[in-house]
Parts: structure tokens; sequence; C-alpha cells
């Protein structure tokens, strides 16, 4: 077993979270300054879907890491997880764009 690609995979997990509680902040603040009824709707949105987005890449880095070692059912099944969570995310930021921005 190498560890070398598993050190790797989880220092990026490590970043990617970080960078979505940056983003969460930001955002938080920048509702704080305009608190519209559709904003917040985005903003709730916004957070839903970057929490989800986060769990898609957890299970996408846990796919990573299952490819050379771990059992094959759990690779199997962090692909599909990843890909459904991401597509999820993809949507609901969508969606929370156009609520939050309508006629712009």
């Amino acid at each position: 077993m190498r560890w070398r690609p598993i050190v790797v995979d989880v220092v990026l997990m490590v970043v990617v979270r970080t960078a979505v509680l940056g983003m969460l902040r930001q955002w938080r603040a920048r509702v704080a300054a305009s608190p519209s009824g559709p904003g917040r709707r985005s903003y709730r949105l916004q957070i839903v879907a970057s929490i989800t987005a986060t769990v898609g890449i957890t299970w996408l880095l846990v796919w990573f890491i299952t490819d050379t070692v771990g059992p094959h059912w759990l690779h199997t099944l962090s692909a599909g997880a990843a890909l459904i969570f991401v597509a999820v995310a993809a949507f609901v930021f969508g969606y929370a764009g156009w609520i939050g921005n309508p006629g712009r």
C-alpha cells in the first residue's frame, strides 16, 4: 500500500473544505448587507448547494482513494454518489442564482 497518494487526497480534501467555509463566510457578510427576501432564499439555497458539493467532492476523493486500495464495493458506490451529489449541487446553485438575481 502506498501512503503518498492517500495523504495527497486527504490534504486536498482539507483544502476544499476550508475553501467552502471561506465562501460561506463571504456570502454571510454579503447577505447581511442587503437582507432582501429573494436574497435570503438564495443564500439558504447556496448554503445547501455548498454543503452538497462538499459532500460530492468528498465522495470523489473516496473514489480516488479506493481505486488502488480499499474494497471494490466502496469504489463503485463512491463513483455514483459523487456524480449524484455534484449534479444536485450544480442544479441548486443554478436555481439559487436564478432566484437571487431576478431580471438582472
